[in-house]
């Protein structure tokens, strides 16, 4: 599985090389926004990268020779489980666009986030929590705020 990991994070690593190559090739528009057509993209490719180190790192660090010890933890998901896994994963992207438009993009976000860690195993505990609001507020400064997409205010205009 590690070294299936590490493949992986290498072959994601590749594409977001190449999709930041495509990304920067996209041209310039005179009637472009501030963050251009490339913004987006761009960012996209980013976080793939980072994210694709961070498996690697994660693989390369699994593989040491203490890290195969009877007390650590795995999460290896079920393989049976995989066509109900995806479903739910669906369903609960399906509820993030319905509520989306009621409870805002901070709430809606931040409950996206709740609910895939706890469909995929984890606990509804004061860390996850804290890790829902946060990914929530760095999204929302990422999309809303540094790239100014705009997105349903939901509840919150009419509370404030």
């Amino acid at each position: 599985m590690r070294s299936r990991d590490l493949l992986f994070g290498i072959a994601t690593l590749v594409i977001a090389a190449v999709y930041y190559g495509l990304a920067v090739a996209i041209p310039q528009s005179d009637l472009a926004d501030p963050v251009g057509p490339q913004g987006l993209p761009r960012v996209y490719a980013l976080l793939l990268a980072a994210l694709s180190l961070i498996l690697i790192a994660r693989s390369l660090r699994r593989s040491a020779p203490n890290a195969d010890s009877p007390n650590s933890e795995s999460r290896i998901p079920n393989p049976g489980s995989g066509i109900p896994r995806v479903i739910g994963m669906l369903l609960i992207g399906v509820a993030y666009i319905i509520v989306l438009p009621w409870f805002g993009y901070l709430l809606s976000v931040a409950a996206l986030i709740t609910a895939t860690i706890y469909f995929q195993g984890g606990s509804i505990n004061g860390r996850s929590v804290l890790v829902a609001l946060s990914g929530a507020a760095i999204f929302w400064l990422l999309f809303i705020w540094l790239l100014r997409i705009q997105y349903p205010a939901g509840l919150w205009p009419s509370v404030i």
